[in-house]
């Protein structure tokens, strides 16, 4: 911990914000609109700014009952049958709920262009799901955050660019007063102390991108993700250094994702044509365009393929103690000729593929082919065999799935009747897919008032948090959207009760 009498300070500003994603724009606005000196922080440089957030589909919740919505998240974040057991405190419910309920409506306010989406809740099975109203900003995450940076520019907050945040500052009572960074504009890295007069807040982000606390912390390994690439676990270990608690480190907001190598992200796919992630998240009501299986490295399914987008991943995490391995990592995405013909099998809405474009998915899949990102065979048998798949289990599981699809019923998983599409239209092809997808939810404990907490539960003074550094969520994700809505209420949140700091060093 770096602590002093005196600094050399080479800058100062009431609040501080490390991270100019989602959540950092909406703290930034938040504490410049009540007054506040801003200086935020971003590691980035300008150009190639990326963020969980603007690789996102743009979804995000706004609740329709303040009540319901509470329930249902106490329901979520309870811990089995253990009473008072929770993944997160009531406190942190409550403060979540009672800002998310007003997203919508702040969004509006500042001039963003929303409409409403669907409600649909992750859970649908626990009290309270109703209340899980989502909300959509037109042109996904990608215009959202330019809204933002639009924000940002009209009041003239201080943004600094490609500098990075090393230490956290605090004087000889523990108090967080500054940030030590690197500035790397010019060409010439620059060392700078910037003062915090009243607080810094954490909007750092998850550690997506950080394959040693992927490896430390997650359920399974390895695990990759579509969101931004600067998300490294920064914040994290300068909040343990300064004695913050963690939580939720081992929780993720994913399912499954492709990862090629010559892609730094992962990669959503549209399992059965005609926009999966959208379907997922609303009432089917027509029949899927095509058929699709998800199977193990030994061709076999092992849970039903109506994926849960934020919880998916937890089913790869089965480790088999006598083969010693993950029998579900990788995992194939199975389809047929059929799937082909709808056009590209990567999703649009989201990821490097969706409105970003950092690649661009060929509609024909063609160029993928070649690329050797799709496997290929004439038959099932040559399939596995490209796969190094027991050919027989392969050939098993698709004609029992076919059966399926004949009676109308899936018999093993209880897949809808609508996704029962069969897989007979040869040549047939398979995508490799890994537990992955939207972030990680673990980083600094925080409270209802966005205060980062040491292990006592006791706030660390003039040190604040907000969005995926230190989610509110724990194991499960309450509906599409969260993280999103995250960002907006504890943005909020965090300024609003860090520009009520009245320390000043002398």
């Amino acid at each position: 911990m770096l602590t002093q009498e005196n600094y050399r300070w080479d800058q100062a500003a009431d609040i501080v914000i490390l991270g100019y994603g989602l959540s950092g724009a909406v703290a930034a606005v938040t504490a410049h609109d009540l007054g506040a000196r801003v200086l935020l922080v971003e590691k980035q440089p300008a150009e190639t700014h990326c963020t969980c957030s603007s690789t996102a589909m743009g979804v995000f919740l706004s609740l329709s009952d303040i009540g319901r919505a509470t329930e249902y998240m106490m329901a979520l974040n309870q811990v089995g049958s253990q009473p008072g057991l929770l993944w997160t405190d009531a406190e942190m419910v409550k403060a979540w709920v009672t800002y998310t309920a007003q997203n919508k409506e702040w969004l509006a306010r500042m001039g963003g262009q929303i409409k409403y989406f669907s409600s649909a809740a992750e859970f649908p099975q626990l009290p309270g799901a109703d209340s899980m109203e989502l909300w959509k900003y037109r042109g996904h995450g990608l215009r959202m955050m330019q809204f933002m940076y639009d924000l940002v520019a009209a009041r003239n907050i201080d943004v600094r660019y490609q500098t990075s945040a090393l230490r956290l500052l605090t004087d000889n009572a523990g108090r967080v007063v500054g940030v030590k960074m690197v500035d790397g504009r010019g060409g010439t890295p620059k060392e700078l102390n910037i003062r915090a007069t009243r607080a810094v807040v954490l909007c750092t982000g998850g550690f997506e991108e950080d394959e040693a606390m992927k490896l430390q912390y997650l359920r399974v390994y390895p695990m990759y993700f579509a969101g931004g690439t600067g998300n490294t676990g920064d914040g994290i270990r300068m909040a343990q250094e300064v004695g913050a608690d963690l939580w939720h480190m081992n929780c993720v907001s994913a399912r499954l994702c492709a990862k090629f190598p010559e892609l730094p992200l992962g990669v959503f796919i549209d399992f059965s044509g005609g926009g999966w992630s959208q379907r997922s998240m609303k009432t089917k009501k027509e029949k899927a365009p095509a058929g699709f299986i998800i199977v193990d490295k030994y061709g076999r399914r092992y849970m039903t393929e109506e994926l849960k987008p934020h919880a998916a991943s937890y089913e790869c995490g089965w480790f088999d103690s006598h083969k010693l391995e993950y029998p579900r990592v990788p995992s194939y995405h199975i389809f047929d000729q059929r799937r082909v013909k709808f056009g590209p099998l990567a999703q649009r809405t989201s990821g490097p593929t969706g409105p970003h474009q950092f690649y661009k998915w060929s509609w024909d899949n063609r160029v993928e082919l070649q690329k050797g990102w799709i496997a290929k065979g004439e038959t099932v048998g040559e399939l596995a065999a490209s796969l190094d798949m027991p050919p027989e289990n392969l050939a098993n599981t698709i004609a029992t799935w076919n059966r399926h699809c004949r009676a109308g019923r899936d018999a093993e998983f209880g897949r809808s009747p609508l996704e029962l599409v069969p897989l007979d239209e040869p040549p047939f092809f398979a995508i490799r897919l890994f537990p992955g997808g939207s972030n990680t939810l673990g980083g600094p404990r925080r409270n209802g008032r966005a205060q980062v907490l040491n292990p006592f539960g006791e706030p660390i003074p003039g040190l604040y948090g907000a969005g995926e550094c230190g989610s509110v969520f724990g194991l499960l994700y309450p509906a599409g959207g969260g993280n999103l809505a995250e960002c907006i209420a504890f943005g909020r949140i965090a300024a609003e009760n860090a520009v009520k700091e009245n320390y000043e060093r002398a």
